[in-house]
């Protein structure tokens, strides 16, 4: 580890320590809900055969660490092609497996990604306490080194990450055992395992990521008496800064291909809902760019979060594995089957982003629409519905824009954001000094730096913001992020302070007492660097 990132993760620690006790509570603390016997027997086993340690006859317990890994080291063995390693190792000293699978069984990466090939990630378990996702991904590699999926390598390019937080699988809690939201981190990259994978990423930028988790079955009981219904809920990408076309293909090809696969095998879908109020409209899941789903969204990559019906411990569990592995092979199909259009969305809209002089979107809001939620009767399992409202953040309406600007200059102090952009592969540029005209932001705090701050999902008013017209006087030590690259939607997310998660709306990046962030705007010139940029 060095120095830049320990002093990253001491600024972590610092605010995580101002938090007070009662932030820091876990959710899985609270009292398990347990399912009817009738319940359970409606929620049956799905026909289908998955090659994965968890699943074995009479089992009680989720894989071990120690399990997983001797699991993937018998793939190794079946099917010797595969590649295997490991991200990197988590903050107590766990391995991040990964495994590549192509045709050819290469383990060069750059002779892999040279194959030009649609590259399909496939990520489970970020919330330790989900385990289906995890689970899923162990049976999905097994069918991808010498089973029903391995025909497809012929056209697609598969990369699994098992367990991207095995120290929370080990507590079997949420969080990291740095105790932080792993799913909210893709952004800021401050954690081991978001570093791991995004720096992977660079090696094989991905064209279409999929994300496993679990959602509560319980959630509708206070509002509507009854529980949810659904095995899997499913949703894109959904900030503003998603290209177009990406948004349009993963609805109109990926979703519906999912949904064939559960529904086929006996399994119902519907929209995940991240909110269950208890009254008014319902809420889809947030538009913060730095989960998972909408980061991956924002490097111009077809990106979907999946969330298997979870009642409580290894309830069904069997049948939440299957509804991942099932919509996950429907993907895994439809991208072998159109690989081309997929890798000419995904080009087409790195280059929009590259090229684009459209305005940043700093401000937006989610519509609300009728919506039925499917249900089931608590004590009998008997399927109703409900109807109601949802707040539906995939069809954001945007309600304030900012200019967007050549690029941006860092301060040195600025260093967080320096490293993650670092990582994510965005091309930095070292300036030289000189003088000249930028928009310097003005920050202004209306609510403290908190837990919640941090793990924000939508947009909240935590600050405003305004801009300032300033000669800068740039000095040694800066770097100039051009926005002329295919990265800029992740760039303006990360580096715009009122943007939910950014490096200076959780104060990463600090704020001078007069206001003044280290981060400014240029929108005329460019700077003079020490190298071509």
């Amino acid at each position: 580890m060095n120095m830049s990132t320990l002093r990253t993760w001491a600024l972590v620690g610092l605010l995580t320590a101002a938090l007070p006790a009662t932030a820091l509570a876990q959710t899985e603390a609270r009292t398990p809900y347990r399912q009817t016997p009738a319940v359970l027997a409606r929620l049956v086993d799905v026909p289908i055969a998955m090659d994965a340690p968890g699943l074995a006859a009479d089992r009680t317990e989720f894989t071990s660490q120690v399990e997983m890994e001797a699991h993937l080291r018998g793939l190794k063995a079946r099917a010797p092609g595969l590649y295997l390693g490991a991200l990197g190792q988590t903050a107590e000293g766990r391995d991040l497996p990964w495994l590549v699978f192509t045709a050819e069984g290469l383990q060069d990466l750059s002779a892999v990604r040279r194959l030009n090939r649609p590259i399909i990630w496939l990520v489970g378990q970020q919330h330790g306490n989900e385990p289906s996702g995890g689970e899923a991904m162990l049976a999905l590699a097994s069918a991808l080194a010498d089973g029903e999926l391995t025909p497809l390598l012929d056209r697609i390019t598969v990369v699994v990450v098992p367990r991207m937080n095995p120290d929370g699988a080990a507590a079997f809690t949420r969080r990291t055992s740095l105790d932080f939201d792993l799913n909210r981190d893709h952004l800021l990259a401050t954690l081991p395992e978001s570093r791991g994978v995004q720096a992977a990423m660079v090696l094989l930028p991905p064209d279409l990521v999929v994300d496993a988790h679990e959602y509560g079955a319980a959630g509708p009981l206070q509002r509507f008496g009854r529980l949810n219904e659904a095995d899997q809920t499913i949703l894109d990408a959904t900030h503003p800064g998603v290209p177009a076309g990406v948004t349009r293909l993963a609805r109109t090809t990926y979703l519906p291909a999912m949904e064939a696969q559960l529904r086929d095998a006996g399994l119902s879908s519907s929209v995940y809902l991240s909110g269950m109020p208890a009254t008014g409209p319902l809420v889809t899941g947030g538009t913060s760019p730095g989960i998972s789903r909408n980061y991956y969204g924002l490097t111009g990559a077809v990106s979907f979060l999946l969330e298997s019906r979870n009642g409580g411990g290894r309830e069904a569990f069997q049948r939440r594995v299957a509804s991942h592995y099932l919509a996950a092979r429907g993907l895994l199909q439809a991208a072998a089957a159109d690989g081309p259009r997929l890798r000419r969305t995904v080009a087409a809209a790195r280059r929009s982003m590259a090229g684009s002089r459209a305005p940043l979107a700093v401000a937006y809001e989610p519509p609300v629409q009728p919506f039925v939620l499917p249900l089931m009767d608590a004590e009998t399992g008997a399927p109703s519905t409900a109807a109601t409202e949802l707040r539906d953040s995939r069809q954001l309406r945007v309600t304030e824009t900012r200019r967007r600007p050549r690029g941006y200059l860092l301060a040195p102090e600025a260093r967080s954001a320096i490293e993650a952009l670092e990582i994510k592969g965005i091309h930095l540029c070292a300036a030289v000094p000189q003088t000249l005209a930028t928009e310097a932001f003005h920050v202004t705090r209306t609510e403290p730096i908190t837990r919640q701050t941090r793990e924000a999902s939508t947009l909240t008013e935590a600050l405003q913001v305004r801009l300032e017209a300033r000669d800068l006087a740039v000095g040694e030590g800066w770097i100039w992020v051009p926005m002329n690259q295919a990265g800029s939607s992740v760039i303006a997310a990360s580096l715009e302070p009122d943007s939910v998660g950014s490096h200076i709306h959780v104060g990463l990046v600090p704020v001078a007492e007069d206001g003044t962030a280290p981060v400014y705007r240029v929108v005329r010139t460019t700077p003079r660097t020490t190298g071509p940029c």
